[in-house]
């Protein structure tokens, strides 16, 4: 039966953020779709900026609706629901409970309550007034694709249209090396070369819309407990392991028509480098290790074994050591523990 008008949920994610988030649920509130609910997963933030998020709803008078209260969705559109975690994963230099486990939060709230679509969203982004109309109006349209992202531009100068992402195809060697991909240059300008509707191999893991109805099929792992994103990451890149796991149901798709704007890194400056690259060294060598070839896997272990050594020299001569300090903890945490 066809859907004239999809429901969709939004889910956010947060930590120690409160201006970025509030910025971001202001694009999305000035959306020109109206069949909409927004689910902000605040991740272990302090008082202050959790108070901060609640103060700007109340002067918005947005209303909220606590999920530790209300498990169902209501029956009017544009709800915001907030979920509060208070938990911190069991991980080194963990501050909250990661990417995947919170946004699983909103993931599963949303299939529990049967929305047509789910949109995943960092705080540090902005959306335009057609972003959920376009990616809506792209997946009525490709009844094969199971997910769409937009292009993405660098927020740093809005009018020049730097690209940040424009979907990614994956070279022979990309699983061994990291950033190897063909598409996933960056920092071009675009002055309208980049139109329409292609594949990708991988999604835009902090901006895409899911089609539900595919998403369910890819819920395996961690039994009992119900999980569409790997929690295996605690961040970075569970979006291409979720890639391989939906490409097998359907097409991810990148509508060029439409575009988002990305305030890059900005979550460096709040966890900190030493755990930034703590968490992506490991998630890079677990991705190898869940989706590559025996041959793949080898190879990539290798070269981050001798890239140790580099970061072993630098911690001798280079003033900020937090970088090779958690690449060196991560590489050795991996072969221990994974």
């Amino acid at each position: 039966m066809k859907v004239k008008n999809p429901s969709v949920a939004v889910a956010i994610l947060s930590w120690n953020d409160w201006k970025n988030t509030t910025k971001l649920l202001e694009s999305v509130f000035k959306s020109d779709y109206n069949n909409y609910d927004i689910i902000v997963v605040d991740n272990n933030s302090d008082n202050y900026h959790f108070e901060q998020l609640l103060n700007w709803c109340k002067k918005k008078k947005i209303h909220t609706i606590n999920l530790h209260n209300k498990s169902t969705k209501k029956k009017y559109s544009k709800n915001l629901y907030i979920y509060r975690i208070l938990e911190v994963a069991n991980v080194p230099f963990a501050k909250n409970l990661g990417v995947t486990r919170s946004y699983n939060k909103a993931i599963n709230f949303a299939l529990k309550n049967n929305y047509d679509f789910i949109v995943k969203l960092d705080c540090d982004f902005l959306v335009t007034k057609n972003f959920i109309s376009g990616m809506v109006k792209t997946l009525l349209q490709n009844k094969n694709a199971a997910t769409v992202s937009p292009k993405v531009y660098y927020h740093i100068n809005k009018k020049t249209k730097i690209i940040w992402w424009k979907g990614l195809n994956f070279t022979k060697n990309y699983f061994r090396f990291q950033r190897t991909g063909k598409g996933g240059d960056r920092r071009i300008i675009d002055i309208g070369q980049f139109k329409g509707l292609i594949k990708t191999d991988s999604i835009c893991g902090c901006c895409v819309m899911f089609r539900s109805k595919i998403l369910r099929k890819t819920n395996k792992l961690h039994p009992p407990r119900k999980a569409i994103l790997d929690e295996d990451f605690f961040f970075g890149p569970e979006d291409m392991e979720i890639s391989q796991r939906l490409k097998k149901y359907g097409e991810l798709l990148v509508n060029l028509d439409y575009y988002t704007f990305h305030k890059v890194s900005q979550s460096i400056f709040i966890s900190g480098i030493k755990s930034r690259f703590y968490h992506e060294t490991i998630g890079w060598l677990l991705i190898n290790k869940k989706v590559s070839s025996l041959v793949n896997r080898i190879i990539c272990y290798v070269f981050f074994i001798l890239r140790s050594f580099n970061h072993i020299l630098k911690l001798l001569y280079k003033k900020d050591k937090d970088p090779h300090i958690g690449f060196l903890l991560g590489l050795k945490d991996f072969f221990l523990k994974y």
